[in-house]
């Protein structure tokens, strides 16, 4: 299963607008497992954790880093777009 990971941090305001466009994300790609993590919160480096967080917000498909800062939301979907279409074919064959 293809997995977005968005990291945010609470006290940056462009936050907010990092979890409504995570939100629509996983509206619109149910077959994507969406998740936000606040770096601010304790605890926030769990299994699975990138080391290479470097700034938030940062969004990563499949474990690797795909943006830094929030992206056009028709970028985003352009990229799980791409990722569920290539799931897709690799279980078809």
């Amino acid at each position: 299963m293809n997995s977005l990971r968005v990291y945010i941090a609470a006290h940056c305001p462009i936050s907010v607008y990092s979890i409504q466009l995570a939100r629509e994300a996983a509206a619109a790609f149910p077959g994507i497992e969406v998740r936000v993590i606040d770096v601010d919160q304790p605890g926030w480096k769990g299994a699975g954790t990138p080391d290479d967080v470097l700034f938030t917000p940062g969004y990563f498909l499949n474990g690797r880093p795909i943006c830094w800062g929030n992206p056009y939301r028709e970028e985003l979907f352009r990229w799980l777009q791409d990722a569920a279409d290539s799931a897709e074919l690799q279980e078809r064959y």
